[in-house]
């Protein structure tokens, strides 16, 4: 009896859907939930009903455990890459002649980009604490 294409097999579960939900959180897929709501959308289906957002954090905890590297894309780290990202594009629409942190936000948006820790939209304080952390990072003085 054939299998049905979009049905994943548990057998292979963790490894191959830790891989893309890693991909996911790195575009801006931040919560759980919204992992879930992207899965299920993308017709991407667990053997039996619908994702939900425990059932991915188990799988994720699962895919950390056999994939030391994946530990990576979680917590700190994930902040740290998405949050280096949000730095360059800023720093790139500065250059551009965007200078007020109202202006990069409404760019940053209408880019579809999101926030390094929560994945919502920018706002003005959300690109001067982005900055602003970049900036006293640089100010440290040298031992």
């Amino acid at each position: 009896m054939p299998q049905d294409p979009n049905v994943i097999d548990r057998t292979h579960r963790p490894a191959d859907l830790g891989f893309l939900l890693d991909e996911l959180r790195r575009a801006g897929v931040t919560t759980y939930a919204g992992l879930a709501t992207a899965l299920n959308r993308q017709g991407l289906r667990p053997a039996r009903g619908r994702w939900t957002a425990h059932e991915l954090y188990l799988l994720m905890r699962r895919h950390r455990r056999a994939h030391p590297a994946a530990r990576l894309n979680s917590g700190g780290a994930l902040y740290s890459l998405r949050a280096q990202e949000a730095r360059r594009l800023i720093g790139r629409l500065k250059r551009r002649g965007f200078k007020k942190a109202s202006l990069i936000a409404g760019a940053l948006n209408a880019r579809g980009s999101t926030t390094p820790r929560h994945g919502r939209l920018w706002t003005a304080r959300s690109v001067a604490r982005v900055w602003q952390g970049f900036a006293r990072r640089r100010r440290l003085p040298r031992r």
